[in-house]
């Protein structure tokens, strides 16, 4: 019989091939760190914990970027700024 840790354990990358755009592989994304997230705990696997507890709030964040239109605003700014420095 399969456990609930088990599917956890396969949703994880199946997650990642279902992933098409930006947004959507950001959403996904993290779902899939939390499946990994709840499958290292079960599992003891502090090494593979720590990374994915470090990159959770940072996908979040890049998330919520894309969701409130901030992240091509400062892509914006970024490229001008490098261009009036190269120029």
């Amino acid at each position: 019989m399969i456990r609930v840790i088990d599917l956890v354990g396969y949703a994880a990358p199946m997650m990642v091939l279902l992933m098409t755009r930006e947004m959507i592989l950001r959403a996904l994304g993290m779902l899939s760190r939390v499946a990994v997230v709840i499958f290292s705990i079960v599992a003891c696997l502090l090494p593979v914990l720590l990374p994915h507890l470090i990159l959770l709030p940072m996908s979040a964040l890049r998330l919520w970027d894309i969701l409130t239109g901030t992240s091509s605003d400062s892509a914006k700014q970024q490229a001008e700024w490098l261009r009036q420095k190269g120029g």
